[in-house]
């Protein structure tokens, strides 16, 4: 270690090795361990120099010590100086700067799920059902389940079955499909196959469960991976905390003095403990569907109810739109824009409206006074269209009921139209009853028999910003049936409501 040190000291610091130049005001910094760049930006709130020569100055003090294969590793020091300012002086915020990229295979689409809803700073890439085909017997099986080896037997059964049925629908929804829709101009053979068996995925999914295998790609910042591992650690699912243990002893590699004293919500564990029913339901909300009403896009009852919007009054959101616009661009009080934006008519509002909005583009998003406005979403989705919702999730908080078969289910329109819903009812019905009897011996097991057309209940807090954003996003050409349905109904719903709003918040074609 000495002689490295020596050798380190005789060699000049080339700064070029780290960021990408040494002349400009703005620049990239590489080639460093994630924890040496949140040392680099927590020094600049104590000192006057730059981002370069603070890393300079720790390279020249052997701070960093360079190891061989060009590896740079953290010193004694800076581990010091994390200790001090995020461990022991709470000043978390460094642990921003530290980023890891994480890859996480062969977990249920369950796990995924709750690692997803952990914290909403962080991002994700999944596998996704709607391109690719699963493998038979990719599905996980709750360790719970051990201790009850006939219940076992019959989840284990139960999994495979289901993915009969998918195969099943895959093999009457092709060609089904094929006749409906019909070769392009000018598109090949191949291209043609893919569009075809795009769609059969997408709809034959539906049958299959939360304990499907996925993979997915992770980025976070070390205190949103932190506060991630302390949810999942207190998650009453074993394969969650499972889950958390590994990616703390793999992200622990990377920025390992960010993700110290990290510990199960005492919290959490408590309110599961005091609040949370594993019962079945009772009589008069049992789970099976029955016959499927004649709508080709609605659920199975029970419960399925369409999708409602709570927010203030026309008048009141124009007012708190057309204030944060005065007080954004003229030189008054908050309370003088209010009380401007109060005497202007109606009218004038939706005028005023409707000049600052013309310009919005189909990718852009609006003013952040949107963000001001607060709303609530109540909606009855399926499982596979909960999972898209909460993937692509930006700023909405969801509060949100567990995966069970109490709520009805969705039929695929393509399913019902071919006469292939008896198909998936049968799976649904057989994951109901299977799901009661393992609810009464290991109730963290039994939402693995849930499936993708199973509707769960949730309440999205967030904002007209964030509702432009989704409404924009997932009513346009691409977006699945499934959740376009959801947002083309609360749009329907905001432009009775709230017209002048909703007529921008749909852009793209």
């Amino acid at each position: 270690m000495q002689e490295e040190r020596t050798l380190s000291t005789r060699q000049p610091v080339d700064l070029t090795n780290y960021v990408s130049n040494t002349d400009k005001n703005v620049y990239t910094i590489f080639n460093l361990p994630e924890e040496v760049i949140a040392v680099i930006f927590a020094y600049v709130s104590r000192s006057p120099k730059s981002f370069r020569e603070n890393l300079r100055t720790l390279l020249e003090k052997e701070e960093i010590l360079a190891q061989p294969g060009n590896q740079l590793l953290l010193s004694d020091t800076a581990r010091r100086f994390h200790e001090r300012w995020v461990v022991g002086y709470g000043h978390s915020s460094v642990a921003e700067h530290a980023v890891a990229h994480v890859g996480i295979e062969k977990i249920s689409r369950l796990a995924s799920a709750e690692l997803e809803l952990a914290n909403r700073f962080n991002s994700f890439t999944e596998y996704s059902q709607r391109y690719q085909r699963p493998q038979r017997g990719d599905f996980y099986i709750p360790v719970e389940l051990e201790r009850h080896p006939q219940l076992r037997d019959a989840y284990i059964r139960f999994q495979h079955e289901a993915y009969d049925a998918y195969e099943t629908l895959l093999a009457h929804l092709i060609p089904y499909l094929r006749n409906k829709f019909p070769r392009r101009e000018n598109e090949t053979e191949k291209a043609y196959d893919t569009r075809i068996e795009k769609l059969a995925f997408e709809d034959a999914r539906y049958v299959l469960t939360l304990a499907t295998l996925t993979n997915l790609g992770m980025t976070g910042n070390g205190r949103a991976l932190r506060d991630t591992l302390v949810v999942l650690l207190a998650s009453p699912y074993p394969e969650c905390v499972r889950l958390a243990k590994e990616m703390e002893e793999e992200i622990s590699k990377v920025i390992p003095t960010l993700l110290r004293h990290v510990e199960a919500s005492r919290h959490l564990q408590q309110c599961f403990r005091q609040f949370h029913q594993d019962a079945a339901p009772d009589a008069g909300r049992e789970a099976s569907c029955g016959q499927p009403p004649a709508e080709a896009d609605s659920a199975c009852e029970p419960n399925a109810r369409p999708p409602r919007i709570q927010m203030a009054d026309y008048e009141t959101v124009l007012n708190q739109l057309c204030a944060g616009w005065l007080f954004s661009y003229r030189h008054l009080d908050y309370e003088e824009s209010q009380q401007l934006a109060k005497q202007m008519s109606v009218t004038q509002k939706e005028e005023m409206l409707r000049t600052a909005l013309v310009t919005l583009g189909p990718y852009d998003n609006p003013h952040p006074v949107f963000d001001q406005v607060r709303l609530k979403l109540f909606l009855t989705v399926s499982e596979a269209n909960w999972h898209q919702l909460l993937r692509h999730n930006r700023r909405t908080a969801f509060i949100f009921q567990p995966p069970s078969p109490h709520g009805g289910i969705t039929v695929p329109p393509h399913i019902q139209e071919a006469g292939l819903t008896t198909v998936l009812l049968q799976v649904t019905e057989k994951a109901a009853r299977l799901y009661r009897q393992i609810a009464a011996y290991a109730p963290t097991a039994a939402p693995y028999c849930v499936t993708n057309a199973h509707r769960r209940q949730i309440v999205a807090d967030l904002s007209l910003w964030e509702l432009y954003h989704l409404i924009n996003l997932r009513t346009s050409q691409e977006a699945q049936w499934d959740i376009r349905g959801t947002f083309e109904h609360i749009h329907r719903q905001l432009a009775q409501t709230h017209p002048v709003i909703a007529e921008f918040a749909k852009r793209r074609p």
